[in-house]
């Protein structure tokens, strides 16, 4: 009996630390994660590849560095002297230090310093935060709204307080509570809070949708200077939702959100110039904005530059380098980024293989929807690689992806439902996930479902069914079909010229 073929795929698919870049230079960086000699040569393939791929970013880190206003560039530069045990400074430590500073002019001065309300209800990447932050999803929602309730009862004034209670609210699906918080919030100066009050109008969070109640918000919030607000009304105004469409409305806010300080503007002006809308043309400056809004923390635009790097589109190829933008934007959540990053130490592209790591981020991606991901995860435990070799696991994961309608899990849970591994042997329902491979031109399912019916396998046996699933799978270059093929034919299967 002929044996039944899976498919290998590992493809690609389709918040935020405190510090935008690594704090160490390239040299104690890799001497540090790799190894000092004798444990590793200085010249060994993993230490050169380390040296090449931060020595790049160094590089690159540079070209934003020369950005910076020079008084804000001057005192982080003496602070990254003192601070680095190397005495030569560190451009990502300057460009940490230049964050902070450029925060810390914008940030209202209250005297109140850092709480647990801070610590665990802060919103990643933001510079006004005076903790880390998280995203949403991320927050402790049972610990952080007493903690929030406690700032805000000791410090009523104080509409940081409100803003960060209204996130962890939102978080908990408690919308009206925090939509009232958000109220409060505004009420007390806090700018952040018009965005999101703008968004729970927009999504109908605790409320019914209402696309003018959000361009409400979103417009005072502008009005304020708040550059989410900012960029998201000049998206409405990009594509007419809510306002009338107006693309030069669009720019104006995009620029002044950008002059705020909101890497998400910079990226989406960097997109207008490379499509020419509202424009002319213009791919260097539309490279330019997406540098820029890489350096202000745009997880869109850490991942845009990661893809040029990886392909050489506008850009020379640089497959390290690649690496470090898509480490970024992966740390940020960014599940396109993580599943990307996954397929870098998968394949050992701009570093060494790492199965441990792979299977990290693709489990991340994985938990984001992003079945590509899932796959090559349940390929992972299949294997054993990089993760205890699980069976089970893999068929919940195949199992996941392909009920999605991902095409080549829904052969690799055909292959393990056929064979009973991971799961209790079903020909019949084995059969049915191998014809929905195959009737969506999958030869591998093609093929397979050929060897049930020429053997009768979940189903009556039928040579003629047979032969037609492997003339399909022969088609699209299928060397076993072909075999099965001149063999149930007694014909040569020709080549083609």
């Amino acid at each position: 009996m002929a044996a039944l073929v899976a498919m290998l795929v590992t493809g690609g698919a389709g918040q935020a630390s405190a510090e935008m870049f690594p704090i160490y230079r390239f040299d104690d960086y890799c001497l540090d994660t790799i190894g000092r000699p004798p444990k590793v040569m200085l010249d060994s393939p993993e230490m050169v590849s380390c040296f090449n791929r931060e020595s790049t970013a160094y590089v690159e880190l540079n070209d934003i560095w020369v950005t910076v206003p020079g008084d804000i560039q001057s005192a982080c530069y003496s602070e990254g002297r003192t601070k680095v045990e190397t005495g030569a400074g560190s451009y990502a430590r300057h460009l940490a230090c230049t964050q902070r500073k450029i925060a810390d002019r914008s940030r209202p001065s209250t005297g109140v310093p850092a709480t647990d309300c801070d610590r665990m209800a802060s919103r990643g990447g933001d510079p006004l935060s005076l903790a880390p932050g998280l995203s949403m999803a991320d927050i402790d929602h049972a610990k952080a709204i007493p903690a929030c309730e406690q700032a805000l009862a000791e410090h009523p004034k104080e509409g940081r307080f409100a803003y960060m209670l209204g996130r962890a609210q939102e978080g908990a699906e408690q919308y009206d509570k925090a939509r009232q918080s958000y109220l409060r919030a505004v009420d007390l100066g806090e700018k952040r809070a018009f965005l999101n009050l703008a968004g729970l109008y927009a999504d109908g969070r605790g409320v019914e949708p209402d696309s003018a109640a959000a361009v409400t918000w979103y417009r005072k919030g502008a009005d304020a200077g708040e550059s989410g607000c900012e960029n998201n009304l000049a998206g409405l105004y990009l594509r007419g939702n809510g306002v009338e469409q107006s693309i030069e409305q669009a720019l104006a806010l995009y620029r002044k959100a950008f002059e705020h300080g909101d890497g998400e503007a910079a990226y989406n002006l960097g997109v207008l110039y490379e499509q020419g809308n509202g424009v002319e043309v213009d791919l260097a400056a539309a490279l330019d904005y997406y540098r820029k809004a890489a350096a202000a923390g745009s997880a869109n635009a850490q991942y845009e530059l990661a893809q040029r790097y990886a392909k050489g589109d506008g850009v020379e190829k640089n497959a390290s380098l690649a690496v470090v933008w898509y480490s970024k934007a992966a740390e940020q959540g960014l599940g396109s980024a993580q599943m990307d990053l996954g397929y870098a130490y998968d394949e050992g592209l701009g570093l060494s293989p790492e199965p441990a790591e792979a299977a990290n981020w693709y489990a991340k991606a994985a938990d984001q929807g992003y079945d590509a991901a899932r796959h090559n995860l349940a390929l992972f435990y299949a294997e054993g690689k990089g993760v205890p070799k699980d069976p089970v696991k893999a068929v919940s994961l195949y199992r996941q992806a392909a009920e999605d309608g991902y095409i080549p899990s829904q052969t690799n849970l055909a292959v393990q439902l056929a064979g009973g591994i991971g799961v209790p042997k079903d020909e019949a329902e084995a059969l049915k996930w191998f014809r929905l491979a195959a009737e969506q031109d999958e030869p591998v399912a093609q093929f397979n479902l050929g060897i049930f019916y020429e053997h009768g396998r979940g189903t009556r046996a039928s040579k003629k069914d047979a032969i037609a699933w492997y003339r399909k799978a022969a088609a699209q270059g299928h060397e076993n079909a072909k075999a099965a093929l001149d063999r149930l034919t007694g014909k040569k299967t020709r080549k083609k010229a």
